[in-house]
């Protein structure tokens, strides 16, 4: 994005290999500057982000559909827990197959260093635990009242989580959107209030009474000034008044986890001085009180790494700046990093030997990406810190077990998926096929596995990803000339067939076309355009 259009053009001719972020790519590719159609070779990293509208979405459709023979391979080490997101990644990438590896693998295990797990618990004072209570307390009122109007009938309130709370907030948002109202707005309002006190208690939990602090001030008291009555109806309630009267009791007091967190730096910089160390926090507000806490301990060298946007009382880092700190960080200017959710992909800081993750993320691809931050030249270690008692707990091990759960996952779906294999020694030249992978970790170069039986293939599997030669000039012929109007498909065959476009190069091309909702089949036999030209 650095290089001017018209640069990148002329380097995109001319290069044989070429590097760039997907969304350049896609942007070229809109304005018409670039063209796939001579790409040998695909590589998607961090391939877990194809969905929705992520750039590698568009930029795959468009290889596929102009490249003859397009080959794509997609690699990530976090590619989740949710069946349905895996598969939507491997449709979105037109994966064929998929490899997994794990450290324990053979062709894996000589080229990584082992990554050690710890975990520091702390209590909350009992000035934290007062304020805790009377935010219960809040949250609990409102959960009742959001049950009797029908929300959450067979769970305890102790039981309705924020994660509950903002699935009924979008559900009423949805049903408000299509025109229902009434009892629907007092709901509403509810559930709002449920989920920002929730949010508070999370942050009194999880972060300290600073970063909760922030929140009221920047959010609740700004929102209910604006007009929200949700934020109200909090400011006005007497067991908050109670709370913000403990707060004020505890003022500078910071949250347990500092002291575990400054003990952890210490250990590690007395026992390997050249030490570089990541530590990883959800909120930036949290992200300043590390680094003034950091102050206090001699021979550490700190600096944080947020995002580029800028927010209330705290400014974002330009591209440039942020390139700066890492130079500085990897050439031992600073030895300690506190980053935000920024830093979880894409960085690669081999110095770093020791990640802390000064709260743990319910998410198994955050998980792993903030662990995949250590152990890349040396053995590293990572250390979470959890408040026993807490949200803390219940997000690490949502974390563990999806982590678990997912490699569980990428098994089965290992196992179902065809392995398409190319004979060494092929008795007649065979078709050439788009061989697509994702891979669970970059490693060395494996024959791939023998195809299993029939009765294996996934149920999902599209039948159009078969692709023959020729396929992107049969695209391309095919968006031309499809017909506005329900045409037969033998009719149109035979004048693809006319114009020198292979039979199974026109079928598998307009399958790709009713895949990609290009094309539409309005009964058997019959093909249109949805494309109204």
């Amino acid at each position: 994005g650095l290089y001017p259009q018209p640069k990148r053009v002329e380097l995109f001719k001319r290069a044989k290999l070429i590097f760039a972020t997907p969304q350049v790519i896609r942007n070229d590719l809109a304005d018409g500057k670039i063209s796939l159609s001579d790409v040998g070779l695909l590589i998607v990293d961090e391939a877990h982000r194809a969905r929705g509208n992520y750039a590698y979405v568009e930029i795959a459709k468009r290889y596929v559909s102009e490249a003859s023979d397009p080959l794509i391979l997609a690699l990530t080490a976090s590619p989740g827990g949710d069946e349905n997101e895996i598969k939507q990644v491997c449709r979105n990438l037109f994966i064929e197959a998929i490899e997994v590896r794990t450290d324990d693998d053979e062709d894996v295990a000589p080229y990584i260093h082992p990554i050690k797990m710890a975990w520091r618990k702390v209590k909350l004072p009992s000035e934290y635990e007062k304020v805790r209570a009377c935010l219960k307390a809040m949250l609990e009122e409102r959960v009742k009242s959001l049950q009797s109007m029908g929300a959450f009938p067979e769970k305890k309130p102790s039981k309705v989580t924020k994660g509950d709370l903002i699935k009924l907030n979008e559900e009423l948002q949805k049903r408000l959107n299509q025109g229902e109202g009434g009892y629907l707005y007092h709901l509403k309002a509810q559930t709002t209030a449920a989920i920002s006190i929730a949010h508070m208690l999370e942050l009194l939990e999880t972060q300290g009474i600073d970063t909760l602090k922030a929140f009221i001030e920047d959010t609740l008291v700004k929102d209910a000034e604006a007009g929200s009555k949700a934020h109200r109806s909090i400011l006005a309630d007497p067991l908050f008044a109670e709370a913000k009267f403990y707060l004020k009791q505890a003022e500078g007091m910071k949250h347990p986890k500092i002291h575990a967190l400054l003990e952890v730096v210490k250990e590690q910089l007395d026992s390997k001085p050249e030490s570089r160390m990541l530590i990883f926090t959800q909120y930036r507000d949290t992200a300043k009180v590390i680094l003034d806490s950091l102050k206090q301990l001699e021979g550490v060298r700190a600096a944080r790494f947020v995002g580029q946007a800028s927010r209330s009382r705290d400014e974002g880092m330009s591209q440039r700046a942020q390139q700066e700190v890492l130079e500085a960080l990897r050439s031992g200017v600073y030895n300690v990093l506190v980053a935000t959710s920024i830093a979880e992909e894409g960085l690669d800081i081999p110095e770093v030997d020791h990640v802390i993750f000064y709260e743990p993320v319910p998410s198994e691809i955050r998980f792993i990406q903030r662990r995949g931050r250590t152990g890349r030249r040396v053995a590293g270690k990572a250390t979470v810190l959890i408040t026993e008692r807490s949200m803390d707990e219940a997000f690490y091990w949502v974390s563990v077990h999806r982590v678990r759960r997912m490699k569980a996952l990428l098994r089965r779906l290992d196992r179902a998926l065809p392995k398409a294999k190319r004979p060494e020694k092929p008795e007649k030249p065979a078709k050439p096929t788009v061989t697509t992978t994702l891979s669970g970790y970059l490693s060395s170069p494996q024959p791939p596995p023998e195809p299993p039986k029939p009765s294996m293939k996934a149920e999902w599997f599209s039948p159009y990803l078969q692709y023959a030669k020729g396929m992107g000039k049969a695209m391309k012929w095919l968006e031309h000339h499809l017909p506005n109007e329900p045409t037969r498909v033998e009719k149109l065959l035979e004048k693809a067939l006319a114009e020198g476009i292979g039979r199974d190069a026109f079928e598998a091309a307009l399958g790709r076309l009713l895949q990609l909702g290009i094309a539409y089949q309005p009964y058997p036999g019959f093909i249109c355009s949805l494309r109204r030209r």
